[in-house]
């Protein structure tokens, strides 16, 4: 065999080897590339802080349907007790809660300790607002975030809530939670939900289970 047919095979085979070895590397960088930008649209980085407002699309109605409140709710209070409460015909300070929904109507049903009930119930409105921020104790980026969800309209509500209800009655609803940039119902731990009015002024807040 001369030296020039010798090299040409030897030239041969290492390209052939290059070759092997880049394919299956090529394509293990086409099929995780992906996954790794993914993931990444919702981390959340270092030193992020956000509050911004956004549509409200079915898709995410029907995550926030997914939430499963946990059957007891505490009225917020201060050192000053019940004299800060207005609109309530009740003296409890926890509650037996039952939430039902649907798609866009969602009804809060609150049993007090003496058996007495009301009913809040409000329609998701077509906006939320979106807040995170970055608590600067978590070393990877993917769950690093404080946020919430905020929904506020109008509500309506009887029984132990008659009073303090009439046409100009809102609510706001906050979820509250740990987790990354996108909309997980998984991320939400905690909710505050307050009314207020010319004729109301109370929060409530509870778990999710």
């Amino acid at each position: 065999m001369t030296r020039k047919l010798r090299n040409i095979i030897i030239f041969g085979i290492a390209v052939f080897s290059a070759i092997r070895v880049a394919i299956p590397l090529g394509i293990t960088i086409f099929v995780t590339w992906p996954t790794k930008a993914y993931a990444c649209a919702c981390c959340g980085y270092a030193g992020e802080w956000f509050e911004r407002t956004e549509k409200l699309e079915s898709l995410q109605v029907e995550e926030l349907n997914q939430l499963k409140f946990s059957p007891s709710a505490k009225l917020y209070l201060t050192a000053a007790g019940f004299d800060i409460i207005k609109g309530i015909s009740s003296n409890s300070e926890t509650y037996t809660l039952f939430h039902s929904k649907n798609k866009r109507s969602w009804n809060f049903r609150f049993v007090d300790e003496q058996g007495k009930t009301g009913n809040l119930s409000f329609t998701l409105p077509e906006k939320f607002i979106a807040f995170g921020t970055d608590f600067y104790d978590k070393p990877y980026p993917d769950f690093r975030l404080y946020k919430e969800l905020r929904i506020e309209g109008k509500v309506a509500g009887n029984g132990i809530f008659s009073s303090g209800i009439n046409s100009d009655s809102r609510f706001r609803l906050i979820l509250q939670g740990r987790g990354s940039y996108c909309l997980d119902r998984a991320d939400f731990k905690h909710w505050n939900l307050k009314v207020f009015g010319s004729r109301g002024s109370y929060s409530f807040y509870g778990s999710f289970k």
